[in-house]
């Protein structure tokens, strides 16, 4: 007869955390979370959180839903692993249900992996095999993952130090983030006529062997700080690439399923891309990743390849559910009305806070700077951000940090969350920063 295991102490878990698990995963609070529904979780102590994480932009449907459980129950009860050696139903059907929602023209082709970094891998390789071509472009600020090809794309070196050379071919264009532009402008849009954009067409003639495989970016950097493009920023890039026939990677990790108050990031831009890269919040807080690709573009790969647990039923089974709890509890339309206001709402206290300052994002993923003073632009340190994290836990409101200088409050909660539980969280932000940093 199998035996109970004890439940853990606090102190038991942290400590065998420090034993046992490598110190580059460290935990930013000493809490165990325990249990998590809708937008609260609770932890060991039996402390009750409002999470306004959303597990860094996964729990879109927040957590726990109960038609997401419900499906996962029935496909763990019927199947639960085979790998792709074999058909099954449920990735056909999730495959099919992401060549009707992708913001791709025409049909579309899919592959499942595990992460977000798995996707992004996959999607450059493909770029590489259907082009023949072996470099490609990302964005200063953008990052894509910890993967071989993805970590040389990726452009915030606090994510790369230590750890290059990184693969050969990988290059980054300028940032998009206005506020500490890296062309030198102060005011942005229309006064730059968008000489980061542009900019990509002169490294098109002096940084490249030719033309790249693809261009990869991220409609909202996430990890930069919910950083968006420009208006006309990727209508711009889409007519370069085309010019010179280079793929247009969008990697949706964060910014997919409803996060921006659009189905889709790129949504918001006019254009369309080539090959999206998805996970996250695909899989309504089960481990699933993909790319959607044309069909012309993916059937240029034959294979051999192989994910022992891409298009694992009960992960699809999950992502099939995920995807009916946004489309009929209307979350995306909710995200973009609570975002709203929450943009409208810290904004009013950066004009009157003199260390709160540009307040980015769409929908649901919005951040704002934590500054020295505003006239330099300067950046608190990274310690002084982590102290308001801190005092808003123990208000019981969970935020994450982000940004170049780990100086960004970035705010993405399930996108269930109520207006008057996002009122409550930027209460508990003001009344933190003005005690901790100032006003």
């Amino acid at each position: 007869m199998l035996q109970t295991v004890p439940a853990l102490s606090k102190t038991e878990i942290i400590d065998l955390q420090n034993k046992y698990i490598m110190p580059s995963v460290k935990a930013s609070y000493d809490i165990v979370l325990v249990k998590g529904r809708g937008t609260k979780l609770w932890d060991s102590e039996g402390k009750e959180y409002l999470d306004c994480m959303g597990g860094v932009a996964v729990m879109n449907v927040g957590h726990c839903h109960p038609h997401v459980i419900e499906a996962v129950r029935k496909q763990i009860e019927r199947l639960t692993h085979v790998s792709t050696t074999f058909y099954t139903e449920p990735m056909v059907r999730l495959a099919k249900k992401l060549s009707e929602m992708v913001p791709i023209n025409g049909a579309t082709k899919s592959f499942f992996c595990n992460t977000g970094t798995e996707a992004n891998e996959h999607a450059l390789t493909l770029a590489r095999k259907y082009t023949g071509r072996g470099e490609a472009v990302g964005i200063q600020g953008g990052f894509y993952g910890r993967g071989g090809f993805t970590m040389g794309v990726t452009g915030i070196g606090s994510w790369r130090a230590g750890l290059g050379p990184f693969m050969s071919g990988t290059l980054h264009a300028p940032s998009f983030h206005c506020y500490r532009c890296p062309m030198g402008y102060k005011n942005g849009p229309p006064e730059c006529e968008y000489a980061c954009a542009h900019y990509l067409e002169k490294m098109l003639k002096t940084e490249v062997s030719g033309a790249p495989a693809a261009f990869i970016a991220e409609p909202i950097q996430g990890v930069a700080g919910a950083i968006p493009a420009p208006s006309e920023y990727f209508k711009i890039i889409r007519e370069i690439l085309d010019e010179n026939k280079i793929l247009f990677i969008v990697d949706e990790v964060q910014t997919g399923f409803g996060r921006t108050g659009s189905m889709f990031g790129i949504d918001h831009y006019g254009v369309k891309a080539d090959i999206v890269s998805l996970a996250k919040a695909l899989g309504g807080g089960f481990p699933i990743g993909a790319i959607a690709a044309k069909s012309e573009i993916a059937d240029s790969f034959q294979g051999p390849d192989f994910s022992t647990f891409g298009g694992n039923p009960v992960s699809c089974a999950a992502a099939l559910a995920a995807i009916e709890v946004l489309e009929k509890e209307g979350l995306v339309d909710n995200a973009r009305k609570v975002g709203e206001k929450v943009f409208e709402r810290v904004s009013e206290i950066a004009a009157t806070n003199s260390h709160v300052d540009d307040v980015q994002g769409r929908g649901l993923l919005i951040s704002w700077e934590i500054v020295e003073d505003k006239a330099s632009r300067k950046p608190a340190q990274p310690e002084v951000a982590m102290k308001v994290l801190k005092g808003c836990a123990e208000r019981g409101v969970l935020l994450f940090r982000a940004g170049q200088y780990l100086n960004r409050i970035r705010f993405s909660p399930p996108l269930s969350v109520t207006p008057e539980e996002a009122d409550h969280c930027i209460d508990v932000v003001q009344e933190t920063i003005d005690f901790e940093v100032g006003k």
